[in-house]
């Protein structure tokens, strides 16, 4: 498949006056590198506008592109054209300021650990911390355990489901979370006063309830974030954008087509590089298995 071609990045580049890198995957470690050689290739321009379309990912590696980022760009603006979930909304911290549209979302940014890495039985693929943590909140508001008896038998029952070092491990998940938020908020907000930043990062966590809770701009704003509405004319260009690598990109994992083999793309004037999944016919699996066992999945750059 040829590289991907996008006139209007151009033409939001000439709207805009910065220069523009686009990025539509997940976050993981192996994005790290591929971000690196683009910023490398791009030089250390003064500002950048980066295009963000992605569902989340890795914490860590959410980070380390975040301060590559900080370290190559002085003004940093994160657009989102539609989704920027959980670690994108996490990475969006960064960014001196957010460029939003009416349909662009963020999400909570709790952390979500692996459940088979958690030992737990009968549970979804993934278990976030704020479940964890609410269940003696629970007890108390729907069944009245309020005694420290009491508590201590919810406690022995959640110990029951996940090992005590695997609830250790949800823990320093949860405060991995809450130290990087604040660490990269101070990027967006240097000038406020800690507090008041804690307070934003323990919304993000905490407030919505749900992982998948989609933030709009308005919230977003309201919450205290750097929220700038896009203009109609960025809206439009955009959305343009997203709909060409919504084409271009196939997440379904199980897609035997050669030509349909990219799961995202990091784009600038000086870089394309593409993710692409090498597919094994002969791998068989079930909707219990991994979806990507079988793949090999890489980073390309052009």
């Amino acid at each position: 498949m040829t590289p991907l071609s996008i006139p209007q990045l151009a033409q939001l580049r000439k709207l805009r006056g910065n220069p523009i890198m686009l990025y539509s995957a997940g976050i993981a470690d192996d994005s790290i590198p591929i971000f690196y050689e683009c910023l490398r290739r791009e030089g250390h321009p003064k500002r950048l506008d980066l295009i963000l379309s992605t569902s989340g990912g890795s914490i860590l590696a959410t980070r380390r592109i975040a301060l590559l980022l900080r370290e190559y760009v002085e003004h940093l603006t994160i657009l989102v054209p539609y989704r920027a979930w959980s670690a994108g909304t996490l990475l969006g911290l960064s960014a001196n300021e957010l460029v939003l549209g009416p349909l662009s979302e963020l999400s909570p940014i709790d952390a979500n650990n692996n459940s088979a890495s958690m030992k737990a039985t009968n549970e979804p693929s993934s278990v976030s911390a704020e479940e964890v943590r609410m269940f003696q909140q629970m007890a108390a508001d729907w069944f009245g355990v309020t005694r420290d008896q009491d508590r201590l038998q919810v406690l022995a029952l959640v110990a029951q489901r996940f090992f005590p070092t695997s609830l250790c491990a949800i823990y320093r998940s949860a405060q991995l979370v809450n130290r990087i938020a604040n660490e990269l908020l101070a990027y967006q907000l240097p000038e406020t006063n800690p507090t008041t930043r804690q307070n934003i990062v323990d919304q993000l966590i905490s407030a919505y309830y749900d992982h998948n809770y989609q933030i709009t701009r308005q919230e977003a704003r309201t919450l205290g974030l750097n929220i700038q509405y896009a203009t109609p004319e960025e809206e439009q260009l955009l959305w343009d954008i997203w709909q060409k690598c919504d084409t271009f990109i196939t997440p379904d994992a199980a897609d035997p087509d050669p030509e349909r083999n990219i799961m995202g793309i990091l784009m600038g004037e000086q870089c394309f590089a593409q993710l692409k999944r090498d597919w094994n016919p002969t791998s068989q699996w079930s909707d219990q298995d991994n979806p990507f066992d079988g793949l090999n999945v890489t980073w390309e750059m052009h």
